[in-house]
């Protein structure tokens, strides 16, 4: 009996221990001496990412000349440069200037998408003047006389298939009968027929190849007139990314700027950079004084002026000021 107890002590104590390894944190909230305005509490302290702002590969240039900007401004940032002097940005602004104009002297081409459309959609309409409805007309005429049926009566050459082996023959089409066709005296069954044959004597084989075809002249023709507009979009696209790149203006954000606008937006954002650093710094700073106080609790913390009578016991007097 008592080894039974005992065993079952084990066990019980086990299962406590277990529940005492297992327990979860605690919610902090659920702390009654919980204070989220605690001014001891480690503050989080977000970091500014400068934007490069890059435009897709088709402007290489812009993106190179963003990127010289940022990297111009970081470095005086990484310097501690003060970016609220004017003669640091007078200096970031001659660097920048090294190889990029901050201002051009000519204005930029600013047309847009809607823009270049309606440049380019007359000469589109010229090469491909149908509209939808009219390719579908000119397509189905054309497959009306594609895709003619035999009649009966006529001479035809049919193909078909048996098993594996592939057989033809000639001659008058007299007619249909229990899912085959007959042809002189031979009767072929509608299934065996090679589909250039099918399509001759089945009706709703014969639609449906119909259909497809018209709507493949349709999307031919669509495609092909899509193609032929972007085509002259690039390279309107391209004449206009070549002139103002020339001029100076850089294109980021979906739009032309110029260097100068550019760099005051990163000499913005390294400002904002800069102040997380410095709380960054004196957030870490505390943190330390607060460590080091732990760790000498009752001494004398750094920079603070030391007494030298601290140690010198109780028994001990300064000298008497006469």
């Amino acid at each position: 009996m008592r080894k039974v107890l005992t065993i079952c002590s084990m066990f019980s104590f086990a299962a406590l221990l277990s529940a005492q390894v297992a327990r979860p944190p605690m919610d902090p909230m659920m702390n009654p001496d919980y204070n989220p305005n605690n001014p001891n509490k480690k503050k989080e302290v977000k970091r500014v990412v400068f934007k490069d702002k890059v435009s897709s590969s088709a402007y290489p240039l812009s993106n190179k000349r963003v990127k010289q900007i940022n990297e111009v401004v970081k470095g005086f940032l990484d310097r501690n440069e003060k970016l609220n002097d004017e003669a640091v940005v007078d200096t970031i602004y001659e660097q920048v200037g090294k190889f990029v104009a901050l201002t051009p002297e000519k204005p930029a081409d600013i047309r847009k998408f809607e823009d270049f459309q309606k440049e380019i959609a007359p000469v589109v309409n010229k090469k491909f003047p149908l509209d939808p409805k009219q390719i579908r007309e000119e397509a189905e005429k054309e497959a009306e006389k594609k895709f003619t049926m035999y009649k009966p009566q006529e001479q035809v050459k049919v193909f078909y298939q048996r098993g594996r082996s592939v057989y033809s023959t000639k001659g008058t089409f007299y007619g249909f009968g229990g899912g085959s066709i007959q042809v002189n005296e031979r009767h072929i069954a509608m299934f065996d027929l090679l589909p250039e044959s099918r399509i001759k004597f089945d009706k709703a084989y014969n639609q449906k190849a119909k259909e497809e075809f018209i709507n493949k002249k349709v999307m031919d023709y669509t495609n092909k007139k899509y193609a032929f507009s972007n085509d002259l979009f690039r390279k309107a696209q391209a004449q206009q990314r070549t002139s103002n790149e020339k001029l100076g203006y850089i294109y980021a954000d979906r739009k032309w700027n110029t260097a100068k606008k550019l760099t005051d937006d990163a000499i913005a954002e390294a400002k904002v950079e800069a102040e997380r650093r410095a709380e960054e710094a004196r957030l870490k700073a505390e943190e330390e004084r607060k460590k080091k106080a732990m760790e000498n609790p009752g001494g004398y913390m750094p920079n603070e002026p030391q007494n030298p009578n601290a140690n010198m016991g109780d028994g001990y007097a300064p000298n008497p000021v006469y």
